[in-house]
């Protein structure tokens, strides 16, 4: 495999850190066995911030450990049965994974065999800019065509575009989650059909990988262009197990937009139909975490009504009772793309910053102000947090003691 440019690695970039130039020289300490592969290499070039490192080896993943644990180097095996180790140093971990062919797929697991046939290699891969190389000397590999792809910003499978997706179903997503993130849009229209040919196999994928690319699409500054070519030929129910609420969506992040906020689940939840329940099943069936369900369930089911002109009152009474994002996600889900942006960005503000007070009674205030312990004692202590929310946060401890 043949250099086809070699660049200028910025100073500063991950890609010139110590712990990867560390990497590559106790690992091509006899020649050139491994690369910076994928990601890492199309960000570079794309000038995007570059989140995570990964290395192509074409070293047996045993002769990779048995390097690195002699030059110190912390090693988990994290993938072994596929050739992929993970690397440990400063904190930071590196991905490496042996060359190799994939010799059966079942549409979500693959058999390897490893190999160091570079090529070979790249022609397994996903889409042709992820199969861009580069060496610590800046040396450039792009067996697939990646680089003028990505010059015009098109998402192209490798090869059969069949093929990619029967080995593995969720290249489908990230077909689309790529063309929301790089550029325009643009797929190239044989990958296009063969998604729409085999979107029925998005029902095979576990809750877990759907969720990881459905909220990197959620997030991508392209969204609403890609994902109104989802809706169109029906991906959406096949993601999420629900009917989607289109209209609600885009409109929902056409105002999020606008006012330069992006909050992922907030923009899941305005893909579900109101009033249906649909918060608790979208968590069940993408196995969110427990966290990323309380929220989503919490803007599925609030029953808040915030309008620009709302008192800063009931406001701050919201906040408290419901939290900021709710109140945010309300404000934004129950008033159209055509409210005045000013009068939603200062109330934006409001529920961004206004600082949420912490109720200063507590069951032992009351014990010792002379109420007796017991079940009574409880709703007493409700009913005061209630008469001090009613006075907009102003009652002092000593008068709910009364």
């Amino acid at each position: 495999m043949k250099a086809v440019h070699q660049l200028d690695l910025p100073a500063g970039s991950p890609i010139c850190a110590p712990g990867v130039q560390k990497l590559l020289s106790v690992l091509n300490v006899d020649g050139l066995n491994a690369r910076m592969v994928g990601g890492c290499v199309r960000d570079l070039l794309l000038q995007r911030k570059i989140i995570d490192i990964d290395l192509a080896c074409s070293l047996p993943p045993e002769e990779t450990m048995l390097r690195l644990k002699r030059a110190k180097i912390k090693v988990v095996p994290t993938g072994l049965k596929h050739g992929t180790i993970t690397a440990v140093l400063d904190k930071v971990g590196y991905e490496i994974t042996t060359l190799r062919h994939d010799v059966e797929t079942d549409g979500r697991h693959a058999t390897v065999t490893f190999t160091d046939d570079w090529i070979g290699d790249a022609a397994r891969r996903d889409f042709t800019f992820n199969a861009l190389y580069l060496d610590a000397d800046g040396s450039l590999y792009d067996p697939c065509g990646g680089l003028a792809d990505l010059e015009t910003r098109r998402v192209r499978f490798i090869g059969a575009a069949d093929e990619r997706i029967c080995e593995d179903a969720l290249r489908i997503l990230r077909f689309f989650r790529f063309a929301a993130q790089i550029g325009d849009g643009l797929m190239d229209p044989q990958g296009f059909d063969a998604c729409i040919r085999y979107k029925n196999l998005i029902d095979n994928l576990s809750g877990e990988r759907l969720a990881q690319e459905l909220l990197k699409i959620l997030a991508a500054q392209n969204l609403l262009s890609v994902m109104t070519v989802m809706a169109k030929h029906d991906f959406l129910p096949h993601i999420l197990g629900v009917t989607p609420d289109w209209p609600r969506f885009r409109r929902y992040v056409q105002q999020e937009q606008n006012l330069g906020r992006c909050d992922r689940l907030a923009r899941l939840c305005s893909l579900l139909r109101r009033g249906e329940g649909a918060g608790a099943q979208v968590s069940r069936h993408l196995k969110l975490s427990n966290r990323q369900t309380k929220y989503l369930v919490a803007y599925d089911q609030h029953d808040l009504n915030i309008s620009p002109g709302v008192a800063d009152k009931t406001l701050r009474r919201a906040i408290y009772l419901h939290g900021r994002d709710v109140v945010a996600f309300a404000l934004l889900d129950g008033n159209s793309e055509a409210s005045p942006t000013t009068q939603l960005s200062e109330l934006l503000h409001l529920i961004d910053t206004w600082p949420v007070p912490s109720f200063p009674v507590q069951g032992r205030d009351l014990i010792q102000a002379g109420y007796a312990a017991g079940p009574a004692l409880g709703d007493l202590l409700k009913q005061r947090e209630a008469d001090w929310i009613a006075s907009d946060f102003t009652l002092k401890k000593q008068d709910l003691l009364q």
